[in-house]
């Protein structure tokens, strides 16, 4: 195994089966997110944890804001991290900004993976004609403003709104740690990252089966977003998650659990 990329990205490989799951974290969260899953299916397959650099355990010296300009350089992170363990015919879940890596690192190398799944995935935050991202230029501006004034009380407050009404109260407060434990710069290099990227044009050439999970009220990605990937994704399938927020793994974990298992079962 290469031990640069294990200790870059701070990779954990657990569980018994033969079958791997991956499993890529989003913004503001770590490779912890995924708990629940890892509770449910570690002992049935392989399952590899890693941390984006900047993010959780990952080599904080290994980021730099010109490497991590595009989402291009996560997706070679998760390529190399794949090799170092050598994962293949990998069922592969993103969440978030964790969607859009995967879809590159398919893009570039689909023998490795069976099958995808997307929970809470955009392509493009930002509204445009004849599609609804949700957001609008002055709302993400604004957003940059307050991260780069006050961190800690933006991320409080976006915590909160992130994990959803519907979420207890501990989900939004493990996410706004999980924001707390990000090096401001960092925090805003990876927010800029993900909401200025456009990957519209990429999304109908990923010609594996791709499961998108849409929470119904979702103050990150809109539902239409979830409808756009899956009439766009050669081989979309898309699940409505009957909660509200943006982090259903965490919040809703049973939910996710019994689609995540029915999609095993398919492929």
């Amino acid at each position: 195994m290469s031990k640069a990329a294990i200790q870059r990205n701070n990779v954990q490989v657990l569980g018994r089966g033969q079958d791997v799951l991956v499993f890529a974290h989003g913004f503001g969260t770590d490779q912890t997110a995924w708990k629940h899953q890892v509770r449910a299916f570690e002992e049935t397959h392989r399952i590899v944890l890693f941390d984006h650099v900047g993010a959780g355990g990952s080599d904080i010296r290994a980021y730099s804001s010109y490497r991590y300009s595009g989402m291009e350089s996560y997706a070679s992170d998760l390529l190399e991290v794949l090799d170092a363990v050598n994962a293949r015919d990998i069922f592969y879940v993103g969440h978030s900004m964790g969607c859009m890596v995967g879809l590159l690192a398919g893009l570039a190398r689909p023998s490795l993976f069976r099958a995808m799944v997307f929970i809470g995935a955009s392509p493009c935050y930002f509204n445009s004609p004849g599609y609804v991202g949700g957001f609008e230029r002055a709302d993400i501006d604004a957003l940059y403003e307050a991260m780069e004034s006050h961190f800690e009380v933006w991320a409080s407050g976006f915590s909160r709104m992130v994990a959803g009404p519907s979420a207890l109260p501990e989900v939004a407060e493990t996410f706004a740690r999980g924001l707390l434990s990000l090096r401001p710069d960092i925090a805003i290099g990876i927010a800029r990252l993900a909401f200025e990227t456009d990957l519209r044009a990429q999304v109908p050439r990923l010609s594996l089966p791709t499961w998108v999970l849409q929470p119904q009220n979702d103050f990150a990605v809109p539902v239409a977003v979830g409808h756009y990937l899956a009439e766009h994704l050669p081989r979309g399938h898309l699940e409505l998650v009957p909660n509200q927020g943006h982090l259903p793994h965490m919040s809703a974990p049973g939910e996710i659990n019994a689609l995540l298992a029915a999609v095993l079962a398919a492929v």
